[in-house]
């Protein structure tokens, strides 16, 4: 049959809402005064895409060219304390307003913008000539499409074609502007380029099985394979007794909302064969499934990229909660349509997402955007289940050795989603036959009981993660860089460094190791579907594994929570799943995963790993971030559920509510730091609350690499605190220091690391020998030269060390000093880490540097702004489903600009136009007797081809701002420091 569609979304809704909620309308202020064009204009920074800044420039996009946008609009800091507030209510048993879910339209007549702004937004874009299709029911955004042309002369910037992966794309390269009157009222505008999320699948790299026996159990040329159906996943995490029940708990009467980026198939038709396979084979009814067409549908098509992340999220919520109904949320993009969608239209009660990128990445305005309209879900009882990542603990990385450090991925690190984390079976590797049957059932199963877990990680310590998206990753887990600890996540094993560590649970996820059966015949182009059991056409199964298929089963199985309970919606589970862990029924719910680990193998001298090895998270008793809370037994889990005392819901700020807290680093004055003489670092804090606001109280506490500094719990003092690090208790290497604001009574605390504005390179003294302070991707690092041992630093040529370069010159050379300390001697290698994927050649005078004595050594870093052709190629693939495994580096994810780096900060924050309007947390950084800058200017770069052309053989390297990284390394000694290049348009 034909799909079915719900309507798109019309402008009329919003302002029809105030007929039925109109006590709650009266209470949004209307915030646009006077003509939406008078005054100046305001900047929307942080607006230009990571992998633009890195494509081939074609120049101006075709003026015609139709682009489809949205407006997203902000809260007052008074709706936002409302909404904290009414959270906390939501979720707490006591109050009146417990499990009492917003509608769309009562969502935004309390929280959206006024009537009266919309109007006058509307009238704005329809007088730019922009053509409005849609406003939201919750009133916090409006959709518009109109020519290229159209939106470079209003938003004044500009838009041009560019070339990247071998793609075609277009993207504004600068950031837009607004009216200051509507600048004052939008969170971000969307739309103004058309990159969209890709994803990489995790497949197994081999799948032997013998096609005239398929089987699921089954041992060919000497190899046992064990795949994972349907039936083998009901009996491993007990679901049988649920389903067998007198009156059956299977999800029938609850609907999950599915997000993807694709038709569903070429026709885009129900019912889809391989889906209908897939249900035959395992034994299940036929599919309740309902297409949704979101958004931009005019750009949205069969994608073969996206098609088999689509069926497996359909076939396996589907097999979680085999009589539940299922829609399918499709558009262009997958936050900006599909997710965004589903929320403002209150779709279903259950949302899962399984695409999901790394925190630094995202920029502040997607990611303060989309936290928002999570925030949204919640207040409607929407929970939102999103995948954890496949990269383990290193997010940010997505294939060989990771080099971008401990980074996790949102929307799963958002405190308004759950995060779903991966397992592997580990039981069955010594003893199968315990716990896997010869022989394989009428409805593909095999295994015989609960197998012992731990976490997932298939990396290898010479590959690390595998490229291609096959094969080797890892669960997601760490902590939160963005967000504070919610209320509610606390109890055994969780850890004390007041951030929003993820995962929340986990479920095998294995793609090698019992990887998961799924019938997609992935191009579309009128192939045979999945046929003969669960084998594709060929005679081979499709295996897959990854976070993406945790996501889908605990939707499905939180649908036979609600079908259980007989509620309207949950909202935001976190206080019931830490119930568990702090109540009598945790180890009989949850199987406690307590060896094994989520490490990935790192590049010596990289952000996190100055000794080379691996770095993540170990599994322990109870809670730990490799593997969250543990797997889950399903019939215990759906039989306590009401039993559950949930914590953390006794007050307001539950969740972390929406974060008003930014934090920064910067010198005393202002400048970049250059060099000090002392044993510690004086690091203060100013807290600083709205404009008609009270002063902020409450503490700040101190961490160093997400470890509390003892004793370093400071009290605000007129919104101020102030705290001396003593960096001689640090070890020889880099440390990232972050700080938490606990909140009170008015403001909602939050998590920061310090971010630097402006490069540093600086020297600070630990007894006798040096500290550097430089920025690690931008977050600022102290890089710690030991007082005890025999030890180096290493020093940038100049104080925030910046050249130019055209694109196919070679620049001036810059000089690097490696000095030596405590009677340091011996060689010293260097290496380069380029995390912006600029196209360029480097080398240095002297490498490795040898010292001799106690006299500095010093060599020239020279960067060519080419590189062959052969090997010159953008690193920068873009978001994907979490249980990606892609080839190439996410460069932009860690590294990149300045003004998005220190963007991340801002992740929960509107503009730094509005900063009246909010709490601000300014954490700087000075240094005591300084002793100032040493070197000369950095130079500019000779004469050469324009950037980002070509000569034969060469690529250049295209326009743009790019930052290295030189890392000294002697034995377990290591040290860097940091310079940027310039290519000028």
């Amino acid at each position: 049959m034909r799909s079915r569609r719900l309507s798109h979304l019309i402008a009329p809704i919003a302002f029809l809402a105030a007929t039925f909620v109109p006590s709650a309308r009266a209470v949004v202020q209307n915030r646009i005064a006077g003509s939406v064009n008078s005054g100046a204009r305001t900047p929307l920074t942080g607006t230009i895409a990571g992998r633009a800044k890195r494509a081939t420039d074609l120049g101006v996009a075709p003026a015609g060219k139709r682009l489809e946008m949205s407006l997203r609009f902000s809260m007052t800091a008074a709706q936002e304390a409302d909404l904290t507030q009414l959270l906390a209510d939501q979720l707490n048993p006591a109050s009146a307003s417990y499990h009492q879910w917003l509608t769309p339209e009562q969502f935004g007549a309390r929280f959206g913008l006024s009537s009266a702004d919309l109007a006058k937004v509307s009238a704005w874009l329809t007088s730019q000539g922009f053509t409005i299709t849609g406003t939201a029911r919750s009133s916090n955004y409006i959709t518009f499409s109109g020519a290229v042309a159209q939106a470079q002369q209003a938003f004044g910037t500009s838009i041009h074609s560019l070339t990247v992966d071998g793609e075609q794309h277009v993207s504004n390269m600068t950031d837009p502007t607004l009216p200051a009157a509507v600048a004052g009222v939008v969170n971000a505008i969307t739309g103004l380029n058309d990159f969209r999320p890709k994803p990489k699948l995790r497949a197994r790299n081999s799948s032997p099985i013998d096609p005239a026996q398929p089987l699921y159990t089954q041992t060919l040329n000497g190899v046992t394979s064990h795949f994972i159906s349907p039936a083998d996943l009901y009996t491993i995490y007990d679901f049988n007794p649920l389903f067998t029940a007198s009156t059956p708990i299977n999800g029938s009467g609850i609907t999950i909302a599915v997000m993807g980026a694709t038709f569903l198939n070429s026709s885009n038709t129900l019912p889809d064969p391989d889906i209908a396979q897939f249900r035959s084979a395992a034994g299940l009814p036929a599919i309740k499934l309902t297409l949704v067409s979101a958004g931009d549908t005019a750009n949205t098509a069969f994608s073969p990229g996206d098609v088999d992340e689509a069926h497996l999220d359909l076939e396996w919520s589907g097999s979680a909660a085999p009589g539940a109904n299922i829609l399918f949320v499709y558009g262009f993009d997958v936050f900006g349509d599909s997710l965004t969608y589903a929320i403002t239209n209150k779709v279903a009660p259950i949302i899962t997402i399984s695409y999901g990128g790394c925190e630094s990445g995202l920029g502040s305005a997607l990611v303060g955007s989309l936290n928002m309209l999570l925030a949204q879900a919640n207040a409607q009882g929407q929970t939102v289940i999103s995948s954890s990542g496949d990269a383990g603990a290193t997010d940010c990385d997505v294939t060989g050795l990771a080099t971008e450090g401990l980074n996790v991925d949102f929307p799963s690190s958002s405190p308004y989603a759950t995060a779903a984390g991966g397992t592997m079976f580990s039981g069955d590797v010594n003893t199968p036959a315990t716990y896997w049957s010869s022989t394989t059932g009428t409805t593909g199963g095999s295994a015989l009981s609960y197998i012992p877990e731990v976490p997932w990680n298939e990396t290898t310590a010479s590959g690390g993660l595998t490229p291609g998206g096959t094969g080797g990753g890892a669960g997601g887990g760490g902590a939160s860089a963005v967000f504070s600890k919610p209320s509610w996540q606390t109890g055994p094993g969780v850890p004390n460094d007041s951030s929003r560590d993820v995962p929340d649970f986990s479920l095998n996820a294995a793609a090698m190791h019992d990887g998961y059966l799924v019938c997609s015949e992935g191009d579309g182009q009128g192939e045979t579907p999945c046929t003969s059991g669960f084998l594709s056409s060929n005679g081979q199964p499709n295996v897959f594994g990854g976070t993406s298929f945790v996501a889908p089963t605990f939707a499905g199985i939180l649908a036979l929570v609600e079908q259980k309970l007989g509620t309207g919606g949950l909202g935001n589970i976190g206080p019931t799943l830490y119930g568990f862990l702090n109540g009598p029924t945790y180890s009989s719910v949850f199987h406690d995963i307590t060896s094994g680990n989520n490490s990935v193998p790192c590049t010596q001298g990289t952000s996190n790993c100055p000794n080379g090895g691996s770095i993540g998270f170990t599994a322990g008793n109870q809670y730990d971030q490799a593997s969250g809370l543990g797997s889950i037994d399903v019939n215990n889990l759906v039989t306590g559920w009401s039993g559950v005392v949930p914590v953390g819901t006794g007050g307001a700020g539950v969740g972390t509510s929406i974060s008003k807290t930014a934090l920064t680093v910067t010198s005393a004055t202002g400048s970049s730091v250059c060099s000090v003489s002392s044993g510690s670092l004086a690091l203060s804090v100013t807290v600083a609350g709205t404009t008609s606001g009270p002063t902020p109280t409450g503490t700040v506490q101190f961490f160093v690499d997400n470890v509390a500094v003892a004793q370093s719990t400071t009290t605000l003092a007129n919104g101020a605190a102030t705290y001396s690090l003593v960096t001689s208790t640090l070890s020889s290497g880099g440390h990232v220091i972050s700080a938490s604001y606990s909140g009170d009574g008015n403001y909602a605390g939050s998590k920061g690391t310090l971010l630097a504005p402006v490069s540093l390179s600086a020297v600070v003294y630990s007894g006798t020998t040096p500290v550097t302070v430089y920025p690690n991707g931008a977050i600022a690092s102290v890089d710690v030269v030991s007082s005890k041992v025999p030890d180096f630093s290493i020093s940038a040529p100049t104080c925030g060390a910046n050249a130019t370069v055209a694109g196919g010159a070679t620049a001036t050379g810059q000089t690097f000093t490696i000095t030596p300390f405590n009677g340091f001697t011996g060689p010293v290698n260097l290496t380069v880490t380029n995390g912006d994927g600029m196209a360029a050649t480097t080398s240095f005078s002297v490498s490795p540097v040898s010292i001799t004595t106690s006299a500095g050594v010093t060599t020239s870093f020279v960067v060519t702004a080419s590189q062959p052709t052969a090997t010159a190629k953008s690193t920068a693939p873009g978001f994907a489903p979490t249980r990606r495994g892609g080839s190439g580096k996410m460069p932009w994810y860690a590294a990149g600009s300045g003004a998005t780096l220190a963007g991340l900060c801002l992740l929960m924050l509107p503009r730094r136009r509005r900063w009246s309007a909010l709490l601000i947390a300014l954490l700087s950084i000075s240094a005591l007797t300084a002793v100032g800058c040493g070197g000369s200017s950095s130079n500019s770069g000779g004469s050469g081809g324009g950037g980002g052309g070509t000569t034969p053989g060469t690529t250049n390297a295209s326009p743009g701002t790019y930052t290295f990284t030189v890392t000294a390394i002697s034995g377990t000694l290591v040290h860097s420091a940091q310079i940027s290049y310039t290519v000028p348009q």
